[in-house]
């Protein structure tokens, strides 16, 4: 006990005395807090009766007191460790009973983690049951169907063993039959003949005559007989034939031309090209017209920029140049950078790739027609019918229509229809290259076939087809034939046409025969040629002179309506590469 008189009785109880000095202790529990009295009585905060009171004050029965005290306090030890046991055991049996159930939770958890693993397996092992039971009864179904249709063709088979074996004993039987008709045609054959050996040995006795002499007789005075009646009959023969002469060749060349049919277009001498805007002109123009005269100059082809809307037009007579300045025009307008170097670069390019066109076109001319053994060299030359024209009718569709006339008659009359078509198809292989070289386009075309190896007949019919030649060959007329058909037919060909093209060929080649002149165009449908010159070669002195010279020599050679102008264009180019 302290200075304050408490007292610690172990972790939990400490016994204090009354904090105004009386008698009445303290005891104080961690958990449970009450007051012991002499009395020995518990009570909440409760005085001792004033009674005892009284007594305890006396020094007689401090011993007692200190005594029952003592008691008192081990009472209440063994009342509060009861206490504590008792909760202690309460909380062990809480804490039992909490681990028991969670054991009991935890069991049932794996019990129902077991039962449902055990109704999966379960399902899963019906449901791989009853597909196998599916498949089973699917098979035993195959099995079932397989053995019927077994059993059915094997019972077509005995079937048709018993139909065969029934149809061999009839063919057997027949053939016995014929066996014996034959026989029997022998014996009555030879019959026959020794009954005409004795007749003929008769006629021989009666007549004198042996048998060669006997027919002799016999034809002599059938010829005698009937030589008027015969005679008349090949007169009325000959002249029925003479009248059909002409409807029979009728015939075979309607009957050719309607199983070819095409359409018949013009070439024109001029396209049209539609603009997304009339914004495009301007810049088609440039300025000072330099992007116009750089287009004239890469292709050749006059670009014609008029009042009507969204619209220009190229003018040549030339188709291929034409068909390059299109291609030209279209990628520039995609590209929308008009510039000179721009459009001469693009030129270039399209004029690279319409070469390849032009091999294209013959190959695909040649494998639609179906033509066979045509030297690679020549097959350029067919791609460059697409881009000539005979009187305004394209070469191209004019030569396929020969080719395929010429073939029909060739069939209905029995000439060679293969030769017919293939002559057909090159008899104007001299106009693909007519503008460079001189001579008229069978003289050419001969050439040129004979350099590549062609038959001797279809060579003839290159050039034969105008009577240029002797015609050696059937096929050589059929093909002349077909060429009057397909030149004469309504609308095919127009004359001012190919006069107009003429003409201005010739301009264009009497101004490239100048020394010096590196292109020759004739623009705006005769009415100007523009000449491009070297610079390297040609002063400006001499291009002054030269283009004098040229007005002259086409005022001196060519015949022409109006006036023509000769636009000479002298232009030096420097072009360095820094690097």
């Amino acid at each position: 006990m302290d200075d304050k008189k408490n007292f610690r009785i172990g972790q939990n109880v400490i016994i204090r005395q009354n904090p105004k000095g009386a008698n009445p202790l303290w005891i104080d529990f961690d958990t449970v807090s009450v007051q012991l009295t002499l009395g020995g009585v518990f009570s909440n905060s409760m005085p001792l009766a004033a009674e005892t009171q009284s007594t305890a004050r006396t020094g007689t029965h401090d011993y007692y007191h200190q005594k029952t005290l003592m008691i008192e306090i081990l009472l209440g030890l063994a009342a509060g460790a009861g206490i504590s046991a008792l909760a202690a055991y309460t909380l062990f049996l809480r804490r039992a009973k909490a681990n028991a159930e969670s054991r009991d939770r935890e069991l049932a958890a794996l019990r129902d983690a077991d039962e449902r693993r055990y109704q999966e397996r379960k399902n899963e092992l019906e449901d791989r049951l009853r597909t196998e039971r599916a498949k089973l009864d699917e098979d035993r179904s195959d099995i079932v169907a397989k053995r019927r249709e077994t059993e059915n063709l094997e019972r077509k088979l005995v079937e048709k063993d018993e139909r065969i074996e029934k149809k061999i004993g009839d063919l057997d039987k027949k053939l016995e039959d014929l066996y014996r008709k034959e026989q029997a045609v022998a014996d009555e054959r030879k019959l026959l003949d020794e009954k005409k050996a004795e007749l003929e040995g008769k006629l021989a006795e009666v007549a004198r005559l042996s048998q060669e002499e006997a027919r002799n007789e016999l034809f002599r005075q059938a010829e005698t007989r009937y030589e008027r009646d015969f005679s008349g009959l090949l007169e009325k023969k000959r002249i029925e034939y003479k009248t059909k002469q002409k409807e029979i060749a009728r015939e075979i060349l309607i009957g050719a031309i309607q199983q070819y049919s095409s359409e018949v277009t013009g070439e024109m001498t001029q396209t049209m090209i539609t603009l997304e805007s009339d914004d495009l002109k301007g810049k088609l123009i440039g300025k000072e017209g330099r992007n116009i005269t750089a287009f004239e100059r890469s292709t050749g082809v006059s670009l014609i920029i008029d009042d009507t809307p969204d619209t220009v037009f190229l003018s040549s007579f030339d188709l291929f140049r034409r068909y390059i300045a299109k291609k030209t025009l279209e990628d520039l307008i995609a590209d929308k950078r008009i510039q000179p170097a721009r459009i001469e670069e693009i030129a270039e390019k399209n004029q690279r790739e319409a070469e390849k066109l032009i091999a294209e076109l013959g190959e695909k001319t040649l494998t639609e027609m179906g033509i066979t053994g045509i030297p690679v060299e020549i097959v350029p030359l067919i791609g460059k019918f697409r881009f000539r024209t005979s009187y305004g009718q394209n070469i191209l569709t004019h030569s396929k229509e020969v080719a395929y006339i010429a073939e029909a008659i060739a069939k209905l009359i029995g000439a060679d229809p293969a030769l017919a078509l293939k002559g057909g198809l090159l008899h104007d292989l001299g106009k693909a290259m007519d503008h460079d070289i001189e001579g008229t386009h069978p003289e050419i075309g001969g050439r040129i076939a004979r350099k590549y190896g062609l038959d001797e007949k279809l060579v003839n019919i290159i050039e034969g087809h105008h009577d240029d030649v002797p015609q050696i060959c059937i096929e050589t007329k059929i093909v002349q034939i077909a060429d009057a058909i397909s030149a004469i037919r309504p609308g095919a060909r127009r004359i001012n046409a190919d006069q107009y093209v003429k003409r201005i060929q010739e301009m264009e080649n009497l101004v490239a025969s100048f020394s010096g002149v590196n292109k020759a165009y004739a623009l705006s449908a005769g009415r100007e040629v523009r000449i491009f010159v070297d610079a390297e070669t040609i002063s400006d002195r001499e291009a002054e002179k030269m283009a004098q010279d040229i007005a002259e020599s086409i005022e001196s050679n060519l015949s022409y309506p109006g006036e023509i102008k000769v636009n000479l264009i002298r232009e030096r180019r420097i072009v360095e590469y820094a690097r």
